[in-house]
This record gives structure tokens, C-alpha cells and sequence, in this order.
């Protein structure tokens, strides 16, 4: 597992689905589509982002990386402009 450090994050895409005028769903992938992410680790100095949060980062801060075949996106916790949480009684 990737462990960041100090005020960093780790990131998945989290996919987003697109169908086509004839009702084709595609898949996708890139980050400026997909627009938000899920927390998958956080630095010892993280504040206010917990695990498995999901979050609006500004992708041109992310930095990509691969480990054990899959993609992460590292970025600082103040590049996140946003977290979605359910706060639904």
C-alpha cells in the first residue's frame, strides 16, 4: 500500500458513466471528466479529509502514479476544493 506523507493524499477516479445519443454507455476515465476522486490514504498531518471521503481535487495538482498496476493521483490536502459527504438524516 502507498503510504503519503505530511499533508499529502492518495486518490482513486472515480468513474463516471456517459451514454451516447443511440444509448451506449461509456466509461469514463479521464481525470477532468471523472471529476471526483476517492480517498484511498492519507498523510499523518491530513485535517478535515478522512477515508474513503469523496472529494472535488484540482486535478492540475495531482500527481499520477502507478503502483501494483493500478493508478492513484497524489495531491496536497489544500489542492482539494471540495468533500462530498452524505449528511442526510
Amino acid at each position: 500500500m502507498i503510504q503519503p506523507l505530511k499533508t499529502k493524499v492518495i486518490l482513486q477516479l472515480i468513474e463516471k458513466e456517459k451514454y451516447t445519443s443511440t444509448g451506449i454507455i461509456l466509461t469514463v476515465t479521464d481525470r477532468e471528466e471523472a471529476n471526483k476522486g476517492k480517498v484511498i490514504a492519507i498523510g499523518s498531518d491530513v485535517l478535515d479529509i478522512e477515508l474513503h471521503d469523496i472529494v472535488l481535487p484540482d486535478w492540475n495538482k495531482a500527481e499520477k502514479t502507478k503502483y501494483e498496476k493500478e493508478e492513484y493521483y497524489i495531491i496536497s490536502q489544500d489542492d482539494i476544493v471540495a468533500i462530498f459527504r452524505n449528511t442526510t438524516p
